[in-house]
C-alpha cells in the first residue's frame, strides 16, 4: 500500500465507529424444509462477520440461511469463517489457516470493501478473488459451488464524507465489475448483484453508519437469497442430494 493510499484508509477508518463481530456461537441451523441439510460456509470480512448484529443469527450469515431455506424448501446448516478489516488477500490467508476446520456444500464469499478502501488494482483484485476460490475449493477438497456477493454501495454510506463517499464508492463499482466479470468466465461461479438495498432508511444501518444493522443484514440477505436461488436449485442442491 503507497503512504497516500495509507493515509487515506487510516483518516477513514478514524471516522467509523468501531463495532464488535456479532457474538455466540459461529454456527447455526435453519430446521425449515424436507430433506438433508444443505451445508453453506459463509467466508468474508465485517459483514460476514456480524459487525452491525448483536448474534449471527440476525447477521448476514443467519438471515441468508433463512431465506434461503424459505425459498429452497430444505433445511441449511450454516458456518461463519470471517475476519473484520481484512482483504481479500487475508481472508485467503484466513482460510489456509483453518484449512482442517472446512466442510460444505456451498460457499458464500462477501469481500471487497477493504479493498476498495484500499485502492487494489482492479485486475490484481480479480485475480486475488480467483486465488481465494481456488483455496477454499483446495481445502474442502472438490469443486464446491462459491456465489461471490456483489460490493454494497460504499457511495451511500453516511459514515464517509461525500467526496470520499463518492470517489471510494466508484472504486467500488469498479471492482464489482470485476466480480461480474470472473463469474461469466466461470459457470461455477454466481454473482450475487446487490439490488436494490434500502440505505436510505434510517433502521438500515447500525450506528457506525457503515455496517448494516440487524434489519439492514436481513433486507440484505433475502435480496442476495432471492438472487441465488435459482443457481443454488441447479446445482448445490441437486449435488447435495444425488
Amino acid at each position: 500500500m503507497t503512504q497516500p493510499v495509507g493515509r487515506l484508509h487510516a483518516a477513514i477508518s478514524r471516522r467509523i465507529p468501531h463495532l464488535p463481530d456479532a457474538a455466540g456461537p459461529l454456527a447455526g441451523s435453519i430446521p425449515d424444509g424436507d430433506g438433508p441439510p444443505l451445508s453453506v460456509l459463509f467466508v468474508g470480512d465485517s459483514s460476514v462477520a456480524g459487525v452491525g448484529a448483536g448474534h449471527h443469527g440476525e447477521a448476514l450469515a443467519g438471515q441468508f440461511s433463512a431465506a434461503l431455506a424459505e425459498q429452497a424448501g430444505r433445511p441449511v446448516a450454516w458456518r461463519v469463517l470471517a475476519r473484520s478489516g481484512d482483504t481479500v488477500r487475508g481472508i485467503t490467508a484466513l482460510v489456509t489457516a483453518h484449512a482442517e476446520e472446512l466442510d460444505a456444500d456451498l460457499v458464500v464469499l462477501s469481500a471487497g470493501t477493504n479493498d476498495a478502501l484500499r485502492l487494489r488494482r482492479p485486475s490484481a483484485w480479480r485475480a486475488d478473488v480467483s486465488i481465494l476460490v481456488d483455496a477454499v475449493r483446495e481445502r474442502l477438497g472438490r469443486p464446491v459451488p462459491v456465489l461471490l456477493v456483489g460490493i454494497p454501495p460504499v457511495h451511500r454510506f453516511g459514515s464517509l464524507p461525500r467526496p470520499i463517499r463518492w470517489s471510494i464508492g466508484g472504486y467500488a463499482m469498479l471492482l464489482d465489475r470485476q466480480l461480474a466479470r470472473l463469474c461469466a468466465a466461470r459457470p461455477d461461479l454466481c454473482h450475487l448483484t446487490v439490488g436494490a438495498l434500502p440505505t436510505d432508511t434510517s433502521a438500515f444501518f447500525s450506528i457506525d453508519r457503515f455496517h448494516p444493522s440487524p434489519t439492514g443484514y436481513r433486507a440484505w440477505a433475502r435480496l442476495l437469497a432471492a438472487s441465488a436461488s435459482a443457481f443454488v436449485l441447479e446445482t448445490a442442491l441437486l449435488t447435495a442430494s444425488a
